[in-house]
């Protein structure tokens, strides 16, 4: 239901969120297509180290060689550039879970 009437809102062409007055701005204005959807709450929180270990698409971390390193993943907030120079304070959970995922995933399909 939330989902029909956010997608309400872009086709009435809203310049607001009326239940949170959340801007509908053209680069966020995009209809919502089937899901399946997650959610996550985000608060501001102290940044974290902008550095780390670099990583893949597939979570794989990547070797000074600039392979992937066989058989090492890694997500969450050891892992850095994947916000590139600078993040918004909070996403850090975020990037533990989708990256976590995408980690379990490529570990799940390795040979």
């Amino acid at each position: 239901a939330e989902i029909a009437k956010y997608n309400g809102w872009i086709k009435e062409g809203r310049e607001f969120d009326p239940d949170f007055h959340r801007p509908l701005t053209p680069n966020e204005g995009v209809l919502m297509g089937k899901g399946p959807w997650y959610g996550h709450r985000l608060t501001s929180k102290l940044h974290y180290t902008m550095g780390g270990i670099k990583i893949n698409d597939r979570a794989e971390v990547i070797g000074q060689d600039f392979e992937p390193i066989p058989g090492l993943y890694a997500a969450g907030e050891i892992t850095g550039g994947v916000h590139g120079v600078t993040r918004l304070g909070g996403n850090s959970v975020l990037d533990g879970i989708v990256f976590g995922r995408i980690a379990g995933k490529s570990v799940a399909q390795a040979k």
